[in-house]
């Protein structure tokens, strides 16, 4: 399937098509996708380029407006600074005498890594208590920088795990209120869901859960299933079937497209998974929950030029 920007550069040529973001190449009404909340998830963006201990928020900013991405599902990994490089250098340039590169050994990275999660939790501890030498309005801040964009930070996505504290748990759900976010998305097990419940509770939070096969056992209605309808397919289910029957418990659709029989993520379209399908049943069915590009398929572009693709799709399935 040809998106509306493949079709924009035949149209305008590499050059000219490259200039203008894809929305205005070939305008779809906003009647035709309004009624459905699209949006976009910044782990999309994962491989832009990170400099140790800065997070990389006003990195976020051009690439989401480009293509015309107004909701986000915020990770927190781009609010928090970014960990030490551990990986290979870059070769070095020819030299009449070879220039050692430096290979970390097992021990040293898992150092690193202990290092980098001890100020990962020192970071969020501090800006929840300013006492600690952090600047307090860090998330605000944040907040700002998006607000200014027209950019809306609709839920936050943490990886939780059993190294959390309660403190930097409560750290955190701190963190989503003042971003604005509604909800918080968590790639959990029921044991973590366990834990969150009280939180929630306090904070008025709700909590979206990655794993459509928990479905059965959330524990309260402050829980709901961020489905991703690729996961779905690899697993030989069918995405469409599964929000018919279980609406009530979706907090946000993740649109992906991977193979059957646990295959691979692929550009859309190309896959197993019936995108369309699944857009088109939403915006007949007139359902509220956010609708989240997550580009995770191997591209031939830039994070953001795949990203512009990903929503170009959206939009041209719903027009």
């Amino acid at each position: 399937m040809h998106t509306r920007r493949d079709i924009g550069k035949l149209a305008l040529g590499t050059a000219a098509a490259a200039a203008l973001p894809a929305s205005r190449l070939f305008a779809v009404p906003v009647a035709a996708v309004e009624s459905v909340r699209l949006g976009a998830t910044t782990y999309s963006l994962r491989d832009l380029p990170r400099t140790p201990g800065k997070d990389n928020v006003a990195d976020l900013i051009k690439p989401l407006q480009d293509a015309g991405v107004k909701t986000i599902d915020l990770w927190s990994y781009n609010t928090e600074p970014a960990g030490p490089n551990t990986g290979p250098g870059a070769p070095p340039p020819p030299a009449a005498y070879p220039i050692k590169i430096k290979v970390f050994t097992p021990e040293e990275i898992a150092a690193a890594m202990k290092q980098a999660r001890d100020l990962v939790r020192e970071f969020r501890l501090g800006h929840a208590d300013s006492k600690l030498g952090f600047n307090a309005n860090h998330y605000q801040e944040v907040r700002s920088k998006f607000d200014a964009a027209g950019i809306a930070v609709t839920s936050y996505t943490v990886k939780y795990d059993d190294s959390f504290t309660d403190p930097e748990i409560e750290a955190t759900f701190q963190q989503a209120k003042t971003l604005g976010a509604k909800s918080i998305s968590v790639p959990g097990s029921a044991a973590v869901m366990k834990r969150l419940a009280p939180f929630t509770e306090k904070h008025d939070m709700n909590i979206g859960v990655t794993d459509f096969n928990l479905v059965s056992s959330l524990p309260s209605k402050r829980f709901k299933i961020n489905l991703d309808i690729g996961a779905v397919t690899a697993a030989n289910g069918s995405p469409v079937a599964w929000i018919q029957e279980n609406y009530a418990s979706v907090g946000q659709v993740l649109i992906t497209d991977r193979r059957r029989d646990k295959g691979s993520s692929e550009q859309w379209g190309q896959g197993d998974t019936p995108v369309d399908a699944v857009l088109k049943l939403i915006k007949e069915k007139n359902f509220t929950f956010p609708v989240m590009a997550d580009y995770e398929y191997i591209g031939l572009g830039t994070p953001g030029e795949e990203l512009e693709r990903c929503m170009d799709y959206m939009r041209d399935a719903l027009a």
